[in-house]
């Protein structure tokens, strides 16, 4: 059975795997509040997101290609977003919110494996919604805001709202560039770089997260 499986994963599957490991080492790490490490880890985790995608488009997909990206999925876009957030604020608020962006998280990636929709989303994806914690956590930690923010989220992710997916280049560039100075300041220690880049970043996911609210209005 072991040798089965191993011939039935391909490339895209090991960008998955390490998506994984990389959710489960922001959660080891948030407990030993390595906070900033471990959201580091987080975004890091969309990077790996992107490069499977890209993979499975070009290089081929294996038959457990999707059920394999949705539990990695659940572990670095909704595990590890709602335990770090916990583990920063030790809020009893946070606590429960954490848990209702995680039930949400699963439930949107549920309808998703079981839709089939392939040109766009329906409701946020959970990607998205755990990169926005994250980006806020290196921003703010304010345990009211935060619950706001992972209240907003979990609604996005079980509504009907239909999102695009990003295909422009020049968006997709400038999107690129911004996480990766985020990154390069974990480095360099740069935290004014750090701060800046997560907050301008921080803003084009909130444009994003709000673009079926603007259709509304035009209607």
């Amino acid at each position: 059975m072991g040798g089965n499986i191993l011939r039935l994963i391909r490339l895209a599957d090991v960008a998955t795997l390490i998506n994984v490991l990389l959710g489960f080492s922001a959660v080891l790490l948030a407990s030993q509040n390595q906070i900033n490490t471990s959201l580091g880890l987080i975004l890091l985790a969309v990077v790996l997101d992107g490069i499977d995608g890209f993979l499975a488009r070009y290089a081929g997909n294996s038959v457990l290609g999707a059920n394999l990206d949705s539990l990695a999925d659940v572990i670095s876009f909704g595990v590890a977003p709602a335990f770090v957030s916990y583990i920063i604020t030790s809020n009893d608020y946070v606590l429960f919110f954490s848990g209702l962006f995680l039930i949400c998280g699963v439930l949107r990636l549920a309808r998703f494996n079981v839709s089939g929709k392939k040109d766009g989303f329906e409701g946020i994806p959970i990607t998205s919604a755990g990169f926005i914690v994250a980006l806020f956590l290196l921003i703010e930690k304010n345990p009211l805001w935060l619950s706001a923010i992972l209240l907003v989220l979990s609604i996005l992710m079980v509504s009907t709202f239909e999102y695009p997916k990003i295909r422009d280049a020049k968006t997709l560039g400038f999107l690129g560039l911004l996480l990766a100075l985020i990154l390069i300041s974990f480095y360099s220690k740069s935290l004014e770089l750090l701060r800046i880049s997560s907050l301008v970043l921080f803003g084009s996911m909130v444009i994003y997260i709000l673009s079926p609210l603007a259709k509304v209005l035009n209607r």
